[in-house]
């Protein structure tokens, strides 16, 4: 089954649809993300509006609100800045399976192209349905960070993987 659905840049003035699905993802989905619902919903929607003036910030929507979201984050110093790191992943449970994951990992990869050589990410160990998600795109798991996530159900691990993107997409580093 498929759905309909469209894949949208957020912007800063998006800051009221990233807070409405990124406190939806930490309500449903506690243990998968660094942060905690009670955090964010005490921070003001424009803190969210900074982040997405920081991050590349996907957002899939149906035809009435948004119901998924994922993040790109290019590392800062010149020794890094090759890689870029995806956050934030999560689409509504209702919208898994219909495409809106595989349409928000396509337009990463997209976005990446050119401007990184390499994306990495973590998921937690066990999200079965993700890591075959992320494999489908070609992203290989490189380790087990162990205790990665203090949780109140306990400790969780998270799976590194991560995607080598066509040579030549980042500049090199400048001598000094």
């Amino acid at each position: 089954m498929s759905g309909s659905f469209r894949i949208s840049r957020l912007l800063p003035s998006d800051a009221e649809a990233f807070r409405t699905i990124r406190l939806a993802a930490l309500r449903t989905a506690p243990d998968a993300f660094g942060s905690t619902y009670e955090i964010e919903a005490a921070r003001p929607v424009s803190a969210f509006a900074d982040g997405l003036s920081a991050s590349v910030v996907f957002g899939a929507y149906d035809d009435r609100r948004i119901v998924g979201m994922a993040g790109l984050k290019r590392e800062a110093g010149p020794k890094v800045s090759h890689k870029a790191f995806i956050w934030g992943f999560y689409v509504e449970p209702a919208w898994q399976g219909r495409g809106a994951g595989s349409a928000l990992v396509a337009a990463l990869i997209e976005a990446a192209q050119d401007v990184v050589e390499q994306l990495t990410l973590t998921v937690v160990e066990g999200n079965d349905a993700a890591i075959a998600l992320y494999t489908k795109f070609g992203f290989t798991a490189y380790g087990v960070e162990p205790r990665a996530l203090k949780t109140l159900a306990g400790y969780v691990n998270e799976v590194l993987m991560a995607l080598r993107l066509p040579s030549g997409a980042a500049e090199q580093p400048k001598a000094t």
